[in-house]
């Protein structure tokens, strides 16, 4: 129930943040907006208010501003004829503005999620920026069971003051230190205060030849170096730039596995954002959002690509209607953008599919 709930919270704001941006954008331009829905299908509620109506409907999976002037309109013997208002009045540059606001919207919550998820947890730094985090001390945040380190007494919530020669070791001295000693002496220290020792013969016994030994423990720095928001803020811009390219050539390549039927691991559908949501949410805030950042991220990039129906296929073929200097003919850029939102419906779908089947048979 909480992954459904957090899921739909994630898809829920980035779509109405999209949508909310088109409104804004029409606006500044003089475009009147028609409606305004949050969610899609039936209506359940409507009410006007300032020229718009403004509506809830019954499926709670995104939502749509309803610009006038985007498609053809039919006359009473029902012959189509080409738009003469709204966005078809519009300059190429205004009907840009409007078409890419979304986009642009959800790049910039993508961002200020991320830089909270930094804020809140920041050994992120390191993957959103490369800056190494600074870290001091080692602290025990679980101990398996039938492990090593359960037999010989630690606990989570222990705080390590020495492993060996190593005063205050930080996690990755620890695990560089268990992979090499000869012999294991600890001091920890508990959360209510005590201290102990333990001494013991390292590495344990009854290990095949070349297998790891292991302590047992799964272990968080005791202090982390912390991060401004406004230092996170412009990390994460750099990073969205970055990752722009990469992630035009991830969907392009994942979009291609799809199809082929090859294993996909660039693009998620359905199945697999609801399985990496209930990972974060059992984790913590800053996991859910990073996801959410980069689910952000990638509908805005998803929104860019010159695919018909989408806001960049909307957008190409506004610039080949400024470019050719007259509208196409009536009913075919509905038609077109109808044929891309079914190709794009069907790719959903097939990866879905495929998702299901890679989790039932696994």
């Amino acid at each position: 129930m909480l992954t459904a709930v957090v899921f739909l919270m994630i898809l829920m704001t980035a779509v109405l943040v999209h949508e909310l941006a088109h409104f804004v954008a029409a606006r500044s331009v003089g475009l009147p907006v028609r409606a305004f829905s949050v969610g899609m299908g039936p209506i359940v509620w409507r009410r006007r208010w300032r020229g718009t109506e403004w509506r809830v409907s019954a499926l709670p999976l995104g939502g749509y501003v309803d610009l006038p002037g985007m498609a053809a309109t039919a006359d009473e013997d029902g012959t189509l004829r080409a738009p003469t208002d709204g966005m078809a009045q519009l300059r190429l540059g205004s009907k840009a503005w409007v078409l890419s606001a979304g986009v642009l919207a959800n790049y910039l919550l993508g961002t200020v999620l991320l830089a909270s998820a930094v804020v809140l947890a920041p050994g992120y730094r390191e993957l959103v920026s490369g800056t190494p985090v600074e870290v001091q001390g080692a602290q025990i945040v679980g101990v398996a069971e039938g492990s090593a380190a359960a037999a010989l007494g630690l606990r989570a919530g222990d705080q390590v003051e020495r492993l060996n020669a190593i005063l205050d070791p930080t996690p990755d001295q620890m695990v560089a230190e268990l992979a090499q000693a000869s012999s294991l002496e600890l001091v920890v220290a508990g959360d209510d205060g005590s201290r102990r020792s333990v001494d013991t013969a390292w590495p344990p016994a009854g290990l095949a030849p070349g297998e790891r030994p292991l302590l047992g423990v799964q272990l968080t720095p005791r202090v982390v170096s912390s991060v401004g928001f406004g230092t996170a803020l412009a990390e994460s811009i750099d990073f969205g730039v970055r990752m722009f390219p990469e992630m035009v050539v991830a969907f392009v390549r994942g979009f291609g596995s799809a199809l082929s039927g090859q294993p996909n691991e660039d693009v998620a559908g359905p199945v697999g954002m609801v399985g990496m949501v209930g990972q974060a949410a059992q984790v913590g805030l800053a996991p859910v959002l990073l996801l959410a950042a980069l689910i952000n991220f990638s509908l805005a990039v998803f929104n860019l690509l010159p695919i018909p129906g989408l806001d960049g296929g909307r957008l190409l073929l506004a610039t080949v209607v400024s470019a050719r200097g007259r509208p196409f003919r009536p009913g075919q850029e509905e038609a077109i953008h109808f044929v891309g939102i079914m190709a794009v419906l069907a790719l959903i779908v097939l990866i879905t599919v495929q998702e299901l089947g890679g989790l039932l048979g696994g």
